[in-house]
């Protein structure tokens, strides 16, 4: 596609120097896949600029490059061969022209966004999608995955936008139709998913987590609040969690914007929750949708899987959802990694789950205490390079619910490991103590704690669920909870 045709449809403000209308190949912020006839959106992040790369594609024919217009990068104008375009937001541009670049053919596109809940959401939609026969794909924390296989790996819950179009359209000329997006409040923040407009928009819940990026729970919340107000048209149709004490926030929105509310829970209009009782292996559910009232049996773990079921069986259904449609609930399996049970020789139950902010942790093990018969151990970390303030708090969400604590590494990255653990126990009365231990390695953390197991014990191993690896400094190395409990178990 000619670049002339594609900067036409951008409603962002640029500045062209050296302009080439060049036949455009391929977009990355990612300098190593750069080419001929590539554009290059010179980012400045946290770690890396992007204009400290800019040096070493000169070289390449038909380049285009991005950069903000308070770059410093100086000397550009010599290399006549070199479009530069110069905006106020790279990010947002980039998204704009990835936007354009790559044609794509859906027919419905679904965003999810809250703190916890995205991933499990996303996925019941897709496979409710794949029962119903139709060509749909999900993009999230489990990567970008079609006709039931992870075709992309995703380091991001949004990824970059060039990664995300790229993507739809090789998927669109497969057939492709519907996608279901986890909407991040860092990847709203940033633009990652500019301009795109969707059919359904839907909030899951809202508690403290990403305080190192945007600073203040205030902020964190109108990120958030970005996708009901810049991403939906008039046909959109918003599903919301009327239990989440800021779900008023995102009905406001959705008011100004004349955008259509779905809401469910306890205190809803639409889906009204009127009671849950715990059976042995289920909960009964008792419902009203237009004032007619039912009950279904959920075979969950915990409440909260029954809100992102809830919540699934609206995107796909809307105001149309009828009782009979619950019965596609027996047919859902848990994300990997969201409460899963890890199946043994020993026959111990051991789970893993991905919870790593306090609220996750609180459902999670509240779930998991109600059922264990016996001593309930837990295992966390917290990351490096992260909001710090939840630290002391995930642990004392787990000193509620858990007779003994192991706090291990999880993704320390850059910061000392130590440091992470010390912050962790910090605010813990030091009578307490006694039921918390440190095992700094993930490996031995694991090994030691399936050794404590009684028969009637129960182990959660949190923080990192699906997850194959573990980031330490800069490096990436393999790590599976999972696989590390079935390796020891088997020994």
């Amino acid at each position: 596609m000619k670049l002339e045709r594609i900067l036409k449809n951008c409603q962002s403000t640029f500045t062209v120097e050296n302009f080439k209308n060049i036949n455009l190949k391929g977009i990355s912020t990612d300098s190593r896949e750069i080419k001929d006839n590539f554009l290059f959106g010179a980012i400045k992040g946290k770690r890396f600029n992007g204009e400290k790369f800019v040096k070493d594609l000169l070289s390449f024919k038909n380049l285009i490059i991005v950069l903000s217009t308070k770059s410093n990068l100086k000397n550009y104008k010599e290399y006549k061969n070199t479009t530069i375009i110069k905006t106020d937001n790279v990010r947002k541009l980039i998204a704009e022209i990835s936007y354009f670049f790559y044609p794509k053919s859906l027919n419905e596109m679904v965003a999810v966004t809250g703190t916890n809940g995205k991933t499990s959401v996303a996925e019941y939609v897709r496979q409710i999608w794949n029962i119903q026969k139709k060509s749909c794909c999900s993009i999230g924390t489990l990567g970008i995955i079609y006709g039931g296989k992870n075709i992309h790996e995703t380091n991001l819950t949004t990824p970059e936008p060039h990664e995300i179009n790229r993507s739809l359209s090789l998927l669109s000329k497969k057939g492709c139709k519907k996608a279901v997006f986890e909407a991040s409040s860092i990847g709203l923040d940033q633009n990652r998913l500019f301009p795109f407009k969707f059919n359904k928009v839907v909030f899951t819940n809202l508690t403290i987590d990403h305080l190192d990026y945007h600073k203040s729970l205030k902020k964190y919340k109108h990120s958030k609040g970005l996708l009901f107000k810049n991403h939906t048209h008039d046909n959109s149709l918003a599903i919301i969690n009327a239990d989440s004490k800021y779900s008023k926030f995102f009905s406001e929105i959705c008011k100004k914007k004349k955008v259509e509310i779905i809401d469910f829970g306890k205190k809803a209009n639409f889906l009204k929750i009127i009671k849950i009782e715990k059976l042995d292996k289920l909960f009964n559910v008792f419902l009203s949708i237009k004032k007619k009232e039912f009950n279904i049996f959920f075979e969950s773990f915990s409440v909260y899987e029954i809100y992102n079921k809830i919540c699934a069986l609206l995107v796909i259904f809307g105001g149309s959802l009828e009782e009979k449609h619950f019965q596609i609930v027996k047919k859902l399996k848990n994300p990997p990694g969201r409460i899963e049970k890890i199946n043994n020789i020993k026959k111990l139950n051991i789970f893993v789950d991905y919870a790593h902010t306090p609220d996750a942790l609180k459902n999670v093990l509240s779930a998991l205490k109600k059922i264990c018969p016996g001593k309930l151990i837990t295992i966390i970390g917290c990351g490096g390079d992260r909001d710090k303030s939840k630290r002391p708090l995930m642990t004392e969400e787990a000193l509620k619910f858990s007779n003994k604590i192991i706090i291990t590494d999880d993704n320390p990255r850059n910061e000392e490991p130590q440091k992470i653990r010390k912050e962790m126990i910090s605010k813990i009365p030091k009578q307490k103590l006694i039921y918390i231990k440190e095992v700094p390695n993930r490996k031995n953390a694991i090994q030691y704690s399936i050794n404590i197991l009684g028969k009637n014990d129960f182990l959660l191993i949190a923080g990192k669920g699906h997850e194959n690896y573990q980031i330490i400094r800069n490096k990436k190395f393999f790590f599976s909870d999972k696989q590390t409990v079935i390796e020891f178990i088997n020994k």
